[in-house]
C-alpha cells in the first residue's frame, strides 16, 4: 500500500493524478445533474369537484407547472420554480469550480485540486440541502395547515455523493505530504492512534445521539395493560398534530440529527484528509451530541413529571399513530420515558474520554511537529545564510526579549504586547513560501540534465541552441567562448556598443538554453543611490519594500542550484558609481564574505505569537551575496549616457559589440534545454585553471605591450593580472588549445582590460602605435587604435 501511495506521488504520476481529480469532478457534476430529474416534494391538491390530486415538485417540470392554474393558485408553481433556481444557482457554482478544475489541467496540479475540491463540497452540499430542505419543508407546510408527503427518494443522491466526497478526501489525505512521516514511528503511531480514538468517542456519540432522537421517547402504559410507544421519529412525521411546545421540539429534534449529521460529516472529512483541524472539529461534533442527548433526555424526564398536563398531546400521538382513541381523563395511565439513559451513555463516553485525553496527545505531538517544522525553516535559513551567534539567538527568543530596534510589521518591538501577526517584507515573505516549488522545479530540471559538461560541449551547445532558437540570434563559438571566459574571471561583465546588436540576448539565450534565470533590471537615469537598487526602509511604518534588484538576489539565494544573471540593462544610464558603489566594493571580498546590508535594523515576521526569520537574511539585515549569481551591465555609448569609469572595467569584463550580427540562414528546428547548476558550472572554471596554467611572465608579448603604453601612463596592476591569467586558461580551454589560441584569448583581454584606455588619452602618433602592434600580430588592436578620435 505504501508502495502504491509513494508511486502516485511520484511525478511521473502527474498527469493521472489530474484525471483523477478531474473523474472526481465529472461525478459531482453527474449527481448535480440527477437532482434535477428527482422529486423534491409532493403537493396533495384539490379540484373544484374535490378530487385530490398529488403533484411531485421536480426541476424540469417547473416550467410546465407555471402553465397550471391549479398549481398556481396553490403555490405549487411558484415553489416549483425556487427549486429550480436553487438547482440553477448550485449548477453555475459547480460550472466555476469545474473551469477551475480545466485550466488547472494545463497549469498546475494545485490549481487542479483546489477546483476539485469545491466542485465536490458543491455538490454534496446541493444534494444534502435538497434532501434536508424537502424535509424541513414537509414538517413546516404541515404544521401550518398545507398537504404535502416527504419523498424520501431523494436522499439517495445524498448518500451516494457522501460516498463519494468520502472517497475523494480520503484520496487527498493520502496525496498529501502528510505531515506523520516525518516524525519518529512511535509517535507516528501515536498520533494516528490519538486521530483514530477521538474518531471512535464522535461515533459514539453521534450513534447515541440517533438513537436518542429516533427510538422511543415516551413509553405509556394504560390501565388495561396496554402499551404505547412513542418515538422520536414520530414526533419529527407528525408535527402537525402538535401543538405548542411539542411542535417547537419536533422542529428542535429535526435541527439536532441536522447539525449532528453535519458535524460528523465534517469530522468524517477532516480524519481522511489529515486536516489540521481534525481535532476542533471532532470536540464539537462530541460535545454537540451530548448537549443534544441531554436535551431530550431531559424532554423525556419532563414528560414524566407533568404527564397529567399533556393528555392532548398523547391522545393526538396514539390516536395519529395507533389509530386508537384513548380518554386519558377517565382511565388511568402511566408515562416513562427511556431517552434519559442515552444522555447518561453518552455521558460516559466523554468522561473516558476526558480521562483518556486521546486529544491532548495528538494536539501536543500536532504542536511539537509544528515547533519542529519551524525550527526546521529557521535552521535552513541560518544555514544558507551562514548562521551568527545572534542569530540564532534571535530565532529563539520569546516575545518580550526581542531586541529594542528590532522592526517587526509595522510596529515597534520596543512594545511587544502590540504585536501578534505582522509582516514587514511581503516580498520576502513570498518568496520565502516559494522555496517548495523551487525544488520542485530544480527536480523537474535535473531531468533534462547536461551529462558530462565540458567547456567546449557547453560553448559548441549554447551556439546551436540560439541558432536554432525562435530568435535565430548568431553568435560565434568564440563570441560564447569569450563571454564564459569574463564569467569565469569575474562576477561582472559589460556588455557595451551599438544598440541592437544582441547584447541583453546574449545572457537571456545563455540562461534559457541552461534551463537557468535572468532577471532584467532597467536602470533609471535619475538614479543617485543605492536605494534605487536594493529598495526603502519605512522608519514610520517599520516596513521595508525591496526593490527588483534585492528581490532577484534574494530569490537566487533560496533557489543556490540556479544559474542566475541579474542584467543591468542601459547601466550608464546614471553613473554607476552612485547606485552600484557597494557591489563594486564587495568585488574585492572572497566570495564567502560578499554580504551587503539591507536595512539598520532587523527585520521578522509575526505569526501566532512567534518570531519567524526570513529564510534570506542573516541577522534580519543582511543578505549575503550567493555564489550563483552573475551581474551583466549592457551600455550604449552616446550622448544619453555616462562614460564608465575605469574602477567599473577594473573590476569587470568587457565584451564589445561593435557590428550587427550575421543573419541566420541555416538552422533546425529547436533543440531541447539542458540544465547545468552554477556548482558545475564552476566547476568547469575551476578545472580550466588547473589544466591549462597561463602565466603572464611567460608570455612576452604582454610585456611588450606594458612597454609600449608606458608612455600613455597605461598599465595594470595585481587584479588585472590575475584576471587577464584566469581568461586565457578558461577561454582556451574552449577549444583545443594551440598557438593561435592562446595568442587569440591574450589579444581579447589586452584589448578589453588595458589597450582600451587610450580612448581617454591623446595619441598623436597612432599610426606609428598601430605598426608596432601590427608588429606584436595584435591585429585586432591595431585597427582599435588606428580609429582613435584625435580629440
Amino acid at each position: 500500500m505504501r508502495n502504491l501511495i509513494a508511486r502516485l506521488k511520484s511525478d511521473e504520476m502527474k498527469k493521472f493524478r489530474k484525471f483523477i481529480y478531474l473523474g472526481f469532478v465529472v461525478a459531482a457534476f453527474l449527481f448535480e445533474l440527477i437532482l434535477f430529474f428527482v422529486p423534491f416534494l409532493s403537493f396533495t391538491l384539490y379540484s373544484k369537484t374535490g378530487k385530490g390530486s398529488s403533484y411531485n415538485v421536480v426541476p424540469f417540470q417547473a416550467l410546465n407547472h407555471l402553465q397550471d392554474d391549479l398549481l398556481q393558485d396553490n403555490g405549487c408553481a411558484f415553489f416549483s420554480a425556487v427549486i429550480l433556481v436553487f438547482w440553477l444557482i448550485s449548477v453555475a457554482v459547480l460550472s466555476v469550480f469545474a473551469v477551475q478544475c480545466i485550466i488547472g489541467l494545463f497549469k498546475s496540479e494545485k490549481h487542479l485540486k483546489r477546483g476539485a475540491i469545491g466542485a465536490v463540497i458543491t455538490s454534496l452540499s446541493a444534494t444534502a440541502l435538497y434532501f434536508w430542505g424537502s424535509q424541513l419543508f414537509n414538517l413546516l407546510n404541515n404544521a401550518m395547515g398545507g398537504e404535502t408527503n416527504a419523498v424520501f427518494g431523494n436522499i439517495l443522491p445524498f448518500i451516494f455523493m457522501l460516498l463519494i466526497a468520502t472517497a475523494f478526501f480520503v484520496y487527498v489525505g493520502l496525496m498529501r505530504n502528510s505531515y506523520h512521516e516525518k516524525l519518529e514511528p512511535k509517535k507516528r503511531s501515536t498520533s494516528r492512534a490519538s486521530r483514530i480514538e477521538l474518531f471512535v468517542y464522535a461515533a459514539v456519540v453521534f450513534v447515541l445521539l440517533l438513537g436518542a432522537c429516533l427510538s422511543t421517547i415516551l413509553k405509556v402504559v394504560a390501565q388495561d395493560n396496554e402499551v404505547y410507544l412513542i418515538k422520536g421519529l414520530d414526533f419529527i412525521k407528525r408535527a402537525e398534530l402538535l401543538t405548542g411546545g411539542e411542535q417547537t421540539v419536533s422542529y428542535l429534534l429535526f435541527f439536532i440529527i441536522t447539525v449532528a449529521c453535519v458535524l460528523f460529516i465534517l469530522s468524517l472529512f477532516a480524519l481522511f484528509s489529515s486536516s489540521k483541524f481534525y481535532f476542533r472539529t471532532t470536540l464539537i461534533a462530541i460535545f454537540f451530541g451530548v448537549a443534544g442527548c441531554f436535551a431530550i433526555g431531559m424532554f423525556g424526564k419532563y414528560y414524566e413529571i407533568v404527564q397529567k398536563l399533556n393528555v392532548a398531546t398523547l391522545t393526538d400521538l396514539i390516536e395519529s399513530q395507533y389509530g386508537v382513541t384513548l380518554d386519558f381523563s377517565y382511565m388511568t395511565y402511566k408515562v416513562t420515558s427511556s431517552s434519559f439513559y442515552f444522555f447518561l451513555l453518552a455521558l460516559s463516553v466523554v468522561i473516558l474520554l476526558m480521562f483518556r485525553k486521546p486529544y491532548s496527545k495528538g494536539i501536543a505531538i500536532e504542536h511539537e511537529l509544528l515547533k519542529q517544522q519551524e525550527a526546521e525553516i529557521a535552521a535552513q535559513a541560518l544555514k544558507e545564510a551562514g548562521p551568527t551567534e545572534t542569530a540564532v539567538a534571535i530565532t529563539k527568543m520569546p516575545e518580550q526579549e526581542i531586541p529594542s530596534g528590532t522592526a517587526i510589521g509595522g510596529v515597534s518591538a520596543d512594545d511587544p504586547s502590540k504585536v501578534r501577526f505582522a509582516d514587514p517584507c511581503p516580498a520576502f515573505r513570498q518568496l520565502d513560501e516559494k522555496v517548495e516549488s523551487f525544488h520542485a522545479e530544480l527536480v523537474e530540471k535535473q531531468q533534462s540534465l547536461f551529462e558530462n559538461p565540458t567547456l567546449p560541449k557547453l560553448a559548441q551547445f549554447i551556439v546551436d541552441y540560439a541558432r536554432n532558437s525562435r530568435l535565430h540570434l548568431s553568435y560565434t563559438v568564440e563570441d560564447i567562448a569569450t563571454f564564459i571566459a569574463g564569467m569565469g574571471t569575474t562576477k561582472l561583465s559589460i556588455l557595451q556598443g551599438m544598440s541592437g546588436t544582441g547584447k541583453t540576448s546574449l545572457p537571456k539565450i545563455f540562461s534559457e538554453a541552461l534551463y537557468s534565470r535572468c532577471d532584467i533590471v532597467e536602470v533609471e537615469s535619475s538614479w543617485r543611490d543605492k536605494n534605487e537598487l536594493l529598495g526603502y526602509y519605512n522608519e514610520f511604518s517599520k516596513t521595508y519594500t525591496p526593490k527588483k534588484f534585492t528581490q532577484a538576489l534574494y530569490r537566487a539565494k533560496l533557489n543556490p542550484d540556479v544559474l542566475t544573471f541579474i542584467v543591468l540593462d542601459e547601466m550608464n544610464l546614471s553613473r554607476i558609481e552612485y547606485y552600484f558603489s557597494d557591489f563594486l566594493s564587495l568585488m574585492e571580498n572572497e566570495a564567502d564574505k560578499r554580504e551587503l546590508q539591507l536595512l539598520n535594523v532587523g527585520v521578522f515576521r509575526k505569526s501566532y505569537g512567534k518570531t519567524i526569520p526570513y529564510l534570506g537574511l542573516t541577522d534580519g539585515h543582511t543578505l549575503k551575496i550567493p555564489s550563483n549569481v552573475w551581474f551583466v551591465g549592457t551600455a550604449n555609448r552616446d550622448e544619453s549616457t555616462f562614460e564608465i569609469s575605469d574602477k567599473v572595467y577594473d573590476r569587470a569584463h568587457t565584451m564589445n559589440f561593435n557590428k550587427r550580427a550575421q543573419k541566420v540562414r541555416s538552422y533546425s528546428d529547436p533543440i531541447p534545454q539542458r540544465f547545468l547548476s552554477a556548482q558545475s558550472l564552476q566547476a568547469l572554471f575551476d578545472e580550466a585553471k588547473r589544466n591549462f596554467v597561463f602565466s603572464i611572465d611567460d608570455y612576452p608579448v604582454i610585456a611588450e605591450v606594458e612597454k609600449l603604453l608606458a608612455p600613455y601612463n597605461i598599465s595594470f596592476g595585481n587584479r588585472i593580472a590575475m584576471q587577464i591569467e584566469s581568461f586565457v586558461s578558461i577561454y582556451c580551454s574552449c577549444f583545443t588549445v594551440t598557438e593561435d589560441v592562446i595568442h587569440d584569448a591574450v589579444e581579447k583581454i589586452l584589448l578589453s582590460k588595458v589597450v582600451s584606455k587610450l580612448e581617454l588619452k591623446s595619441v598623436p602618433d597612432k599610426e606609428e602605435l598601430a605598426d608596432k602592434f601590427d608588429r606584436l600580430k595584435l591585429y585586432s588592436c591595431r585597427d582599435f587604435i588606428l580609429k582613435l578620435n584625435e580629440d
